[in-house]
């Protein structure tokens, strides 16, 4: 990711409100589907969607194509938005086939999954809400991300490897006024391919085919503030120079705490006494 100007940390922020106003999961916008007749429908996959603006009428369009496919999701999320995802369900179903949303947390969640890819219907999961069952650092898989590393959680990956299943990464774009589905390389397991290799490869493809879409345009993607809360990376400690500096530096903000005079520190979030 480029580096950005402190200046111009605002300037980011306000084009990424202005793109994620809430929308709904039903639109009149006009998507391009062509891909899809080209891509082999019939073989269950664990497709992956992306929070880049559009994505939440992803499932709808995908299901007006004719593709049959359960939603795994977290059941925060669910709970949250029930009364859009039910109502998204009943009009999908309308089409004599069955859509089901499968709860993370769900014990029997793997026999659904599985059941599902039995009778060969996709998954759908969001690959980069991070939103699971753990948020320990022990658990989750190190990878490369923007030029730093992040933890994310491997589900998705372990999914796959279980039910053997390929997966497919899928986003959208935009273009004179049409929505285009766009998808990355299918990613499979390979001969001979160890667990833990292939858990580590397919994350880090996931996230591969999201920085390429938001490495030039950050306020396209929803979910920066999800590195924050769901324990996704490590801030090492600055160094005494960065904090002590009595230069103009507007990444350091001079604020007051208990009475007492000091800074805060926005590259490294942290406050320290003058």
């Amino acid at each position: 990711m480029p580096a950005l100007k402190w200046e111009d940390h605002l300037m980011v922020y306000e084009k990424w409100k202005s793109v994620h106003i809430p929308k709904p999961m039903a639109s009149t916008c006009q998507w391009e589907r062509s891909f899809i007749q080209e891509w082999d429908v019939d073989t269950p996959h664990i497709i992956c969607l992306y929070h880049l603006g559009m994505h939440a009428q992803i499932p709808r369009v995908l299901a007006e194509q004719g593709l049959c496919f359960d939603i795994l999701m977290d059941r925060h999320v669910f709970e949250q938005q029930q009364t859009q995802l039910i109502q998204l369900q009943t009009e999908l179903n309308r089409n004599e086939r069955e859509y089901r949303f499968l709860m993370s947390d769900d014990p029997q969640v793997l026999l659904k999954a599985r059941t599902a890819i039995k009778k060969g219907k996709h998954l759908l999961v969001f690959a980069d809400g991070n939103s699971g069952t753990t948020e320990s650092l022990g658990k989750k898989l190190r990878i490369d991300f923007l030029d730093a590393d992040i933890y994310v959680r491997k589900g998705i990956a372990l999914l796959s490897w279980l039910l053997q299943v390929p997966v497919l990464p899928m986003t959208h774009t935009a273009r004179d006024g049409r929505y285009r589905l766009s998808v990355g390389e299918e990613i499979c397991i390979q001969h001979h391919e160890l667990r833990d290799s292939y858990l580590y490869r397919c994350m880090q493809q996931l996230y591969d085919f999201l920085a390429i879409e938001i490495r030039d345009f950050p306020w396209k993607w929803e979910c920066w503030s999800y590195l924050h809360e769901m324990n996704c990376y490590t801030i090492g400690h600055p160094p005494t120079t960065d904090i002590t500096n009595q230069s103009a530096d507007v990444g350091l903000i001079d604020i007051q705490l208990g009475g007492t005079k000091g800074v805060f520190c926005r590259k490294y979030f942290c406050y320290s006494r003058r």
